[in-house]
């Protein structure tokens, strides 16, 4: 395990941050740093492999399929106690939701795939 150093935020989430994508660390110098494991480096190290990536976006897509077909299944289920008049529009819905979800995992696996990779500094 490789570790860096980094400014983490008082409470683990910086707000002031959120619009420029500073989410999990923070760029102020008064916060001070703090060893933290690289696990930056970990997921380049194997998102970067293409067969990897293959295999990686089919298990995707088969778990996108598993909720599209799930949460049709299950809205109109007399349990959820959706009414009939709202079944098609909750299930389109879910779907959107499940597809924003799959998206969301392509989308880092994709952009770590073709972007350079950032330099990172490591500490003992």
């Amino acid at each position: 395990t490789q570790y860096t150093m980094m400014r983490v935020p008082p409470y683990w989430i910086n707000f002031s941050g959120l619009l420029e994508g500073h989410v999990f660390f923070s760029s102020d110098p008064s916060v001070p740093l703090v060893r933290v494991r690289d696990i930056y480096s970990v997921m380049v190290g194997v998102f970067k492999d293409f067969g990897t990536c293959i295999l990686y976006t089919l298990c995707v897509l088969v778990f996108w399929a598993h909720m599209l077909l799930g949460w049709k299944k299950l809205v109109p289920a007399d349990a959820m106690q959706i009414p009939r008049d709202h079944v098609k529009m909750v299930t389109y819905l879910g779907w959107l939701a499940a597809t924003a979800v799959a998206s969301m995992y392509l989308t880092v696996l994709w952009y770590t795939y073709y972007m350079p990779p950032i330099k990172i500094e490591h500490v003992m």
